[in-house]
């Protein structure tokens, strides 16, 4: 009888522990990613109809073998960068919220005719937000999976730039490409008109070192 009981619960012992192996592992399959954080320890959803009201990490995952997750003084603040003119390309013209969300528009995109994937109607705005009340994705639904070399396929598997485009072929669509391309591009544009910015632009700027 003992015997019967401990086998019933040795059996339950491991299935408990591969559940959580299980789900540890479905966490970083690009499936059900650990999503950025606010500085407030809340996870920021796959997609929301509103927009953030604390500064959030972006990264949780670096897989990059030099550089870590982000610092946490280095929390990107979503409402001065799309209210603020200090915090834009040109100084003068907020951002549209179609620069980060790229594919929160009808397609094609006029110039970007890799962009394949919408699930909207109409341009995101912020009024078209609260009118509409559509979620939008996060970044991290689509550009989750690890750190890619380039690659010198054409087109990738992942992400299809055309030639004309004059970008690197990623072959994923990934965390580094994603955010390296809209983050620092901003950033250096911000940094010529305004040398007296804190732009973050350089790894250690930004990332932990291993």
């Amino acid at each position: 009888m003992k015997l019967r009981i401990l086998t019933i619960l040795a059996v339950v012992v491991s299935g408990v522990g591969m559940t959580v192996v299980y789900q540890a592992a479905a966490s970083l399959d690009g499936t059900k990613p650990p999503h950025a954080v606010d500085t407030a320890g809340k996870a920021i959803p796959e997609s929301s109809a509103s927009q953030p009201d604390k500064p959030f990490i972006l990264s949780k995952d670096s897989a990059d073998p030099k550089w870590g997750e982000m610092k946490p003084e280095m929390a990107f603040d979503h409402s001065k960068h799309n209210t603020d003119a200090k915090h834009t390309i040109d100084g003068k013209t907020p951002t549209a919220c179609v620069y980060c969300h790229h594919t929160e528009q009808p397609m094609p995109v006029a110039g970007q005719p890799y962009l394949k994937k919408s699930e909207r109607t109409e341009v995101l705005t912020t009024d078209q937000l609260d009118k509409s009340k559509q979620p939008v994705n996060s970044c991290r639904k689509c550009h989750f999976q690890e750190a890619s070399e380039e690659t010198a396929e054409f087109p990738p598997k992942g992400v299809t730039y055309p030639k004309e485009v004059g970008k690197s072929p990623s072959g994923k669509l990934t965390n580094d490409n994603a955010y390296h391309t809209k983050c620092i591009d901003c950033h250096n544009a911000a940094m010529k008109r305004d040398p007296t910015l804190k732009a973050p632009q350089a790894c250690a700027d930004c990332h932990v070192k291993k």
